[in-house]
């Protein structure tokens, strides 16, 4: 009778320790399954800023590229307008203020010229918006991806939890 209740009682203390063993282990998983979750949203919002930072990068690019088109047509006008003098004064009809024809069409080159580098400016510009607005999106889709990873993280430890122990 008495070993017998001595196995009973061996066999109850094994069956615990089997129990919190086998909880133990429920949770550790439980927390490594909250955590993963956690570090793939954090990978995401990294990913998402390296995206946006490229963007804000290529905005950049684009103003430059834009800036260095403003020039170049601002230069093909100067030209046009250097080359029109000279015709004019090389047909004797004359090619200096005093002349209305020759003025007016450099006066035309002139302002066709910088309505060119204007709208290169404006397209450099718009372009640059664009992206910027695309990685202040991208940066807020990842900051949405680290919080909802955050919430389901600590959402299934919790579910894990009361699993094991409710």
């Amino acid at each position: 009778m008495r070993s017998s209740k001595i196995k009973r009682s061996t066999d109850a203390i094994f069956e615990g320790l089997l129990m919190s063993g086998l909880e133990l282990i429920g949770l550790l998983g439980t927390a490594v399954s909250g955590v993963g979750t956690i570090a793939a949203g954090a990978a995401q919002k990294n990913a998402a800023d390296f995206e946006a930072q490229q963007m804000d990068m290529k905005a950049k690019e684009e103003v430059a590229a834009s800036q260095r088109d403003a020039l170049q047509k601002k230069q093909e006008g100067a030209i046009l307008n250097s080359r029109a003098q000279a015709l004019a004064a090389a047909s004797g009809g004359g090619a200096g203020t005093d002349a209305p024809t020759i003025v007016k069409l450099m006066g035309q080159t002139a302002g066709q010229s910088q309505y060119n580098a204007d709208s290169a400016m404006y397209g450099g510009y718009s372009r640059a918006a664009g992206l910027r607005d695309s990685a202040k999106g991208k940066r807020a889709e990842g900051n949405a991806s680290l919080l909802g990873s955050v919430f389901g993280g600590f959402g299934s430890m919790a579910k894990g939890i009361t699993s094991t122990f409710g």
